[in-house]
């Protein structure tokens, strides 16, 4: 069993009744932003993750993330096109993740990230991956400035997705994460 400096399970297994841990899929994330959407479209070589639209839609008050993506291909052209971008009017904030582990990440793990992210916070604009819970995962995010720096302390519009998510498939756990340097 190897754990890394988090204590993350990175490969191995671990028995817990009928539950065993290689069929749990452990996914990190980096997220930059927030950007604008000049700013991606200005970027088109930022491609392969996980997005969250944040903002205010027609006659709410509050700035909030909307909706929660994945692409494969470039950012800026899955934006160009999106079916819900016109319904966030006002404020439009973009976060972009970049799934730093595994290596070279499939879509099944960009799957497997969105569906924790959609179904435990339930974001607005997102019509599917709601109703029924993810296969067990643990999403592990790490939040950048635009520049890729490190935050110390997590941006409001984010506040309420925990830096860890985890579903084992009948619990979950969640935890925020103190950031500090050496």
């Amino acid at each position: 069993m190897a754990l890394d400096v988090a204590g993350i399970l990175l490969y191995g297994e671990i028995s817990l009744r009928n539950w065993t841990m290689s069929d749990h899929t452990t996914v990190i994330i980096d997220w930059r932003g927030p950007f604008t959407f000049e700013e991606i479209e200005k970027n088109p070589e930022w491609r392969n993750g996980v997005y969250l639209l944040s903002g205010k839609r027609r006659y709410k008050h509050i700035k909030q993330i909307q909706y929660c993506g994945i692409t494969e291909g470039s950012f800026a052209s899955r934006f160009a096109q999106h079916h819900k971008l016109p319904e966030i009017n006002r404020d439009l904030r973009i976060w972009l993740g970049e799934v730093s582990y595994p290596k070279n990440a499939t879509r099944h793990f960009l799957e497997m990230a969105e569906s924790i992210i959609v179904y435990f916070w339930q974001p607005v604009l997102n019509d599917r991956k709601k109703v029924r819970p993810p296969k067990p995962v643990t999403v592990l995010s790490r939040w950048l400035t635009p520049k890729g720096k490190p935050r110390m302390r997590q941006h409001p519009m984010c506040k309420d997705l925990e830096d860890v998510l985890s579903w084992d498939g009948s619990l979950w756990r969640t935890a925020n994460l103190t950031v500090w340097e050496e």
